[in-house]
């Protein structure tokens, strides 16, 4: 799997440097690109991750769906009175399965977009749009976003991580504005400075840290709002 040899990468640059962001159009190549979204539409293994009582979790999102109604009422309640920042959405952890040994053998594509963001060739184009020649590895994650599915307003900075930028891989088809699911950015004062909404094979890239958030996903909408996402980071690659 290859960086699309059409990416515009000046143009990418003047936009780092004067937003702070960016998006790269058609970042793989045509074929790689059907070969992986034919492959993410066949797992049936994803986690439900969220955030109550000030503390992470991951729970099985098929789990999740058998659950009776009021408690996933009550589960709603408890997310919606949880103070602070929160989020609600589906992943596939692609970072801990490369490390594990898992990722090749379950989701080769998956396993070969891991391998192109840790190539050569991208962390160096990253160095170079970002101005950060440290930049040494790439985390991931695959997320899935279905009705009701929401991450609140953050900046990434996390202490320890090391964390440069942020990049989101769409990998949906024919999403609509009204579905929500946009990728929010905001000005100091909490009102929207730009919105990128999803967009097959574009790479969203943004500068650590900046307030930003993904809107609420319609309740009535069907389709998933699926993409790659994770940090480029500094230094060697801790493991998970």
């Amino acid at each position: 799997m290859q960086l699309n040899s059409q990416v515009n990468v000046q143009a990418a640059q003047s936009e780092i440097r004067q937003q702070g962001r960016t998006r790269l159009a058609n970042f793989l190549n045509s074929d790689d690109l059907s070969a992986l979204c034919r492959e993410v539409d066949a797992i049936n293994q994803w986690n439900l991750v969220s955030r109550l009582q000030g503390r992470h979790l991951d729970l099985d999102a098929q789990a999740m769906q058998g659950i009776s109604s009021a408690q996933r009422q009550e589960f709603y309640r408890r997310l919606a009175e949880e103070p602070g920042f929160t989020y609600l959405f589906e992943n596939y952890p692609i970072y801990d399965k490369w490390h594990s040994g898992a990722l090749k053998a379950t989701t080769p594509q998956l396993a070969k977009v891991f391998t192109l963001l840790n190539s050569a060739p991208v962390l160096q184009l990253m160095r170079e749009l970002l101005d950060a020649p440290d930049i040494g590895f790439a985390d991931a994650q695959l997320t899935r976003y279905r009705a009701g599915h929401f991450l609140d307003k953050h900046d990434d900075a996390v202490e320890g991580k090391s964390r440069v930028a942020a990049y989101v891989l769409s990998l949906s088809h024919g999403w609509q504005p009204q579905w929500g699911g946009a990728l929010e950015f905001y000005h100091p004062d909490g009102s929207v400075s730009e919105r990128f909404l999803p967009q097959l094979n574009t790479l969203s890239l943004f500068a650590v840290p900046v307030p930003h958030a993904v809107t609420r996903v319609k309740a009535d909408i069907q389709a998933h709002r699926l993409s790659i996402t994770g940090w480029f980071r500094c230094g060697e690659d801790p493991g998970p």
